[in-house]
C-alpha cells in the first residue's frame, strides 16, 4: 500500500465516521480492522525507513528524502489512530445502549 491508498482509506474510513450510529456493527468492525493493518503497515514502513537512516553511506538530500517519508506515515497514523478512537466510542456506546 503506498501513501496515496493510506490517504484514500484513511477519507474514506472518516466519511463512514460521519454516519455516524448508522454504522453497523459489521462495517464498524471491518473498519476498524483495516484502520489497524493500514497503522501497522505504516508503522513497518517507518522502522524500515530507520533501517535506510542507519546506513552511513546515505547522502544528505537522501536522509532529508527519508525523514520526510517518515514523518508523512507519522502524521497518516496519527490520523487513523483518530478514527479508530472514534469506531472503538461508537462501540462502546452502542453496547451501554442496547
Amino acid at each position: 500500500m503506498g501513501i496515496r491508498d493510506f490517504i484514500q482509506y484513511l477519507e474514506e474510513h472518516r466519511e463512514r465516521l460521519k454516519g455516524g450510529p448508522e454504522l453497523s456493527d459489521t462495517e464498524r468492525q471491518e473498519t476498524l480492522r483495516e484502520a489497524e493493518t493500514m497503522v501497522g503497515m505504516a508503522d513497518a514502513a517507518i522502522k524500515e525507513l530507520d533501517s535506510v537512516l542507519g546506513n552511513r553511506r546515505i547522502n544528505l538530500p537522501e536522509e532529508h528524502a527519508v525523514r520526510f517519508a517518515q514523518d508523512v506515515f507519522r502524521y497518516l497514523i496519527a490520523k487513523e489512530e483518530e478514527v479508530k478512537e472514534a469506531l472503538r466510542r461508537q462501540a462502546t456506546r452502542d453496547t451501554a445502549e442496547g
